[in-house]
């Protein structure tokens, strides 16, 4: 009698029929996330509402691009580095060197161009996320200064000093 559901069964706090549906309900659930059988598919990033941004007060926009790098990071913000994670170095708007402590799948995805490092205003203060590099081309049509590192991409690490220079 190890399992739990026939320890409750037991005790008489569920019926027969409440774990079948029970068991029902779950096995429902597991099907739905599998992908279509056409083949393999790209998972959908969701997409940043970048025209709906433009002109809105700062605040606005903090969270709305906090919640949304929320669904979208790929560096797992609250897990404890592994072993193999190594410190990786960026420059920051205000011309300083940051550092982020990355898994080496997260890292090589940086480095190839399949992922982007952004800055964003999180609810503590200014924070850093990896993100695919779809969503950093977005993040960077609203907050140009939030997009720090992205091969390939020109607009990537612009500092505050040199857009001050480039507005006309």
């Amino acid at each position: 009698m190890l399992d739990l559901k026939a320890k409750l069964a037991a005790a008489g706090l569920v019926s027969k029929a409440d774990i079948e549906r029970a068991e029902a309900a779950r096995k429902g659930k597991a099907g739905k996330g599998k992908r279509p059988s056409g083949g393999p598919s790209e998972p959908r990033t969701p997409q940043l509402p970048v025209a709906s941004l433009q002109g809105k007060p700062k605040g606005e926009i903090y969270e709305v691009v906090r919640r949304w790098i929320e669904q979208i990071r790929i560096d797992g913000s609250a897990a404890a580095p592994s072993d193999e994670a190594k410190a990786f170095h960026f420059s920051t708007a205000a011309g300083k060197i940051g550092r982020l402590v990355l898994e080496p799948d997260i890292a090589a995805q940086l480095e190839d161009g399949r992922a982007g490092l952004v800055s964003y205003m999180s609810n503590h203060g200014l924070a850093h996320a990896v993100v695919p590099a779809p969503a950093a081309q977005q993040l960077v049509q609203v907050m140009p200064l939030w997009l720090r590192v992205l091969a390939g991409d020109e607009r990537a690490g612009l500092t505050e000093e040199k857009a001050e220079t480039a507005k006309p």
